[in-house]
């Protein structure tokens, strides 16, 4: 993963009240994390938009927001200013997955082979198709083959060795 990749764990939707609050959409599979959150980084389109120490968060009840209330925006005006910009965090500080769970992140770029240990090509992307999740892979002559992540057929991932194991059935690689 490059050095200067940040993870998007939320995004400021806008103010709330008048003394400055701002209101948070989780964008993770773990929005409790906001809680312990002592420092909000957040960016616009990409570019640091600045940090600020977070003085209080509570939930939203029933809306699925958080609220925050940040050093330095105490007003509905400054909250304003800070509508659509992300928050996020180094990849570091991303919540620790149970054994056998991936950040999509982490499995781009690295190389799929088969259990024989045939070179298949380089995971792409992960896609959700609804039912399951699917692995990209593009093969070296460019195409792309849809791969369900599921155990029957995405056997491991090394992380250490960049490498995803793939168990092919016959007419799998085909479609």
């Amino acid at each position: 993963m490059a050095e200067n990749v940040r993870v998007v764990v939320g995004q400021i939707t806008g103010p709330h009240g008048v003394r400055g609050e701002v209101k948070i959409r989780p964008l993770t599979d773990y929005p409790e994390r906001f809680y312990g959150m002592e420092t909000l980084c957040l960016f616009r389109q990409g570019e640091p938009a600045g940090s600020w120490s977070v003085r209080s968060m509570r939930e939203l009840a029933g809306r699925g927001l958080f609220l925050a209330s940040l050093e330095g925006i105490d007003d509905m005006d400054a909250a304003e200013q800070l509508r659509g910009c992300t928050i996020e965090v180094d990849p570091a500080e991303r919540v620790p997955l149970p054994e056998n769970e991936f950040w999509i992140s982490d499995l781009a770029g690295l190389e799929a082979r088969s259990e024989d240990g045939t070179r298949l090509g380089l995971v792409k992307d992960v896609v959700d198709s609804g039912a399951s999740q699917l692995l990209v892979i593009t093969d070296d002559g460019g195409r792309d083959h849809y791969i369900p992540a599921v155990p029957e057929f995405f056997r491991s991932a090394d992380l250490q060795t960049r490498t995803v194991t793939i168990r092919l059935i016959d007419g799998l690689w085909e479609l």
